[in-house]
């Protein structure tokens, strides 16, 4: 993980670089801006010097890092892998590797190889590999020491190679830093072993000059920071795309997702609704087949009784005459034939008003508390207001108006009972009928309506009882059952003798417990034995 940004140092004074030194080089650092990683103080002062950048972080060594095999190119996350190969054709492998394997290299580029026996090389000629093994490369840089920094040291009574080496391992910042490294590597084992380059012994002023000529000028530096300000700014508008477009991937994802869930629950609720709408047609269908049955038999009993009274049945009550077969000829009219006039609407017969509501209250509960509530709000609006024409005419095509007054049975049969009758579009209330009589036929089939309802709810409750009553007897005839074959049990067991009578068992339950024949008290339970 990345540690916390370390100070700057454009804002340290140079005297107090040393003492950061040996710190700063057993860590790796990375530039807050442009990301580049740095394995030495050095590199990460030339670069802000080069652009300015003080701002770095350290960076675990276990930190995962992308290294091209086919160019060198190292990526730090694997967005700016894939940006890479995109732009870069002949990058095709990528190994996984840690940020300590590239501090490993760069620490084996700068250590020089020993010299190979007979192969003329000297201890002052160290080699470097770079790039193919083997490859000689250009020796390593001649390190300069300020000649006053060094003579104060051997004032002071410091041997010439452990002066040399502090001056060196301080980059000849100060000193008091030269000083602090002697302290803290006076007991190494190699403290007093000479450096394998030996250094340039300069005057500070020379040291000084050579630096001032290898600094930008300020021009120089404004470029380069521009065009590493350019390039970062380029590389994430890069990763910004490449973001954006995932994000729009998995938006349109999202999206296709949403809408075949919403399809498929659409398409469940849709053979739900054809389920229910099915199932609402054939109880329909059962009721209607009910209710005609039921006038059938109304009728049937109506006549026979007036047939015993010696009275003609009525018109309403006549069996239908079955209908005539019609002649295998009349099936296939002459083409020159007239064709059939169109049916008009059935003409319903007009009942007594006693035998309309009879009818009517054959209807279940629901549909018949809707029918007398809107009927009564009917002849209500009819007495209060019965010089209006608008209140006397229901049309029968509205849906709220056929599903309340005319889908019911007989709910058509009662209102032309009381003196509605049919015109093209509806019903009418003649002016002649009282608004008082359509009130009163209301009102007594309302009355009506509430004592069949009363005498359902009784009858079903008498069926309940009457079947709960059973239920108890069957219960009770169980137990005597039961209690008559334990007593037989018993006597057949103490008849064996003691030596067979065994200890009667619980009879076990599903859920652990003891047996319990009644599960509703039985007054008779508490009666005592005999």
């Amino acid at each position: 993980e990345s540690g916390p940004a370390l100070p700057p140092f454009a804002t340290l004074p140079r005297e107090h670089w040393g003492l950061m030194s040996e710190n700063i080089n057993d860590m790796v650092l990375r530039c807050a801006k442009t990301g580049k990683l740095f394995f030495s103080e050095k590199d990460a002062k030339q670069h802000n010097d080069d652009t300015g950048f003080a701002e770095f972080e350290q960076v675990s060594l276990d930190d995962k890092v992308w290294f091209c095999t086919e160019t060198g190119k190292v990526c730090v996350t694997e967005t700016e892998m894939h940006i890479y190969q995109k732009r870069d054709p002949t990058a095709k492998t990528f190994e996984e590797k840690t940020v300590g394997f590239l501090r490993e290299q760069y620490l084996a580029r700068r250590k020089p190889p020993q010299p190979a026996a007979g192969s003329g090389g000297g201890a002052g000629d160290p080699m470097e590999v770079d790039g193919e093994a083997g490859a000689p490369a250009a020796a390593a840089p001649v390190p300069n020491i300020s000649k006053e920094l060094l003579d104060q040291l051997l004032e002071m009574g410091f041997p010439q190679p452990r002066s040399e080496k502090a001056l060196v391992r301080t980059s000849n910042a100060a000193l008091e830093p030269a000083i602090t490294w002697l302290a803290e590597h006076a007991d190494d084992d190699d403290v007093d072993v000479p450096l394998e380059v030996t250094p340039n012994i300069l005057p500070q002023a020379d040291i000084d000059a050579a630096a001032a000529a290898l600094r930008l000028t300020p021009e120089e530096k404004q470029a380069k920071l521009a065009a590493a300000v350019e390039s970062a700014q380029r590389k994430r508008e890069e990763i910004e795309k490449a973001e954006e477009k995932a994000r729009e991937k998995a938006r349109r994802e999202s999206g296709k997702a949403m809408v075949k869930t919403k399809a498929e629950l659409d398409e469940l609720q849709r053979k739900r609704d054809m389920e229910a709408r099915r199932k609402e047609k054939e109880d329909d269908a059962r009721h209607r087949a009910f209710l005609r049955a039921e006038l059938e038999r109304d009728k049937a009993e109506r006549r026979a009784k007036r047939e015993a009274q010696g009275l003609p049945p009525l018109a309403s009550d006549k069996p239908k005459p079955a209908p005539e077969p019609e002649p295998a000829a009349a099936a296939k009219p002459a083409a020159d034939a007239t064709p059939a006039k169109p049916r008009g609407p059935v003409e319903l017969p007009v009942l007594p008003v006693p035998d309309a509501i009879e009818a009517i209250c054959a209807n279940r509960d629901f549909a018949l508390d809707t029918y007398i509530e809107t009927v009564t709000k009917l002849a209500d609006n009819v007495h209060k207001n019965p010089a209006e024409p608008k209140y006397r005419h229901i049309r029968t095509s509205n849906p709220k108006i056929h599903e309340r007054l005319i889908r019911p049975t007989a709910g058509e049969l009662f209102l032309i009972a009381v003196g509605w009758r049919r015109d093209a579009d509806g019903l009418t209330l003649p002016a002649e009928v009282a608004p008082g009589a359509f009130a009163e036929a209301v009102a007594q089939l309302a009355q009506i309506a509430g004592a069949k309802k009363e005498q359902r709810a009784a009858a079903e409750r008498e069926k309940l009882k009457a079947e709960r009553e059973a239920a108890m007897r069957a219960k009770h005839a169980e137990k005597e059952r039961l209690r008559q074959q334990m007593e037989a049990d018993r006597r057949e067991i103490s008849a064996r003798g003691p030596a067979q009578t065994a200890k009667a068992a619980k009879l076990p339950t599903g859920n652990g417990g003891e047996h319990r024949l009644n599960l509703e008290e039985d007054p008779r339970d508490r009666q005592p034995g005999p």
